[in-house]
């Protein structure tokens, strides 16, 4: 039987943020937000963008919030979900930060 490996915590963080993004319904709801950045959406108007049921596109913005990739904030009986911008910033910077392994000559 193989020993448990124990992962460092920002590379299970990481990869639950690229399993958010990996449903193609998760990934175009977070590109819509991105493109409506600053003011964000209502659910029922990202529903209606990516022309899919209220309760389908809950489903994956909660998943999306899980992996904190967006936020929500409450708005009477609306709630408005924007992406965390420095958060997907963070990802990238992640993926890319021994790219070349830090020689001068990657064309990043």
């Amino acid at each position: 039987m193989a020993a448990a490996v124990d992962f460092p915590a920002e590379l299970l963080h990481r990869v639950s943020q690229l399993d958010a993004l990996a449903s193609p319904q998760r990934l175009q709801i977070f590109r819509l937000l991105v493109e409506h950045e600053p003011q964000g959406l209502v659910s029922g108007d990202i529903a209606e963008h990516i022309s899919q049921a209220p309760n389908a596109v809950s489903f994956h913005l909660k998943s999306l919030q899980h992996a904190g990739l967006v936020s929500v904030q409450r708005q009477g009986r609306f709630q408005r979900y924007r992406a965390r911008m420095p958060e997907i910033r963070e990802l990238l910077a992640y993926l890319t930060e021994n790219c070349c392994r830090g020689t001068q000559t990657c064309s990043r």
